[in-house]
């Protein structure tokens, strides 16, 4: 298994096209899984890609 990519709640904002606000609102109601790292939240790159690619309309 390789090296997991974890993204900033910024990076994943920007990977999302939205607000960091929003995207910490998406880990408070369990819409996206996330790891609290320190005081900081980090979402796995791969979790997130599969998520965008299986969820188009």
């Amino acid at each position: 298994m390789g090296v997991i990519e974890l993204l900033t709640v910024a990076e994943t904002a920007a990977l999302l096209k939205t607000t960091k606000q929003q995207v910490r609102k998406m880990i408070a109601q369990q819409l996206i899984p996330a790891m609290k790292i320190g005081r900081e939240w980090r979402i796995s790159r791969q979790y997130l890609e599969d998520f965008l690619r299986n969820n188009m309309i």
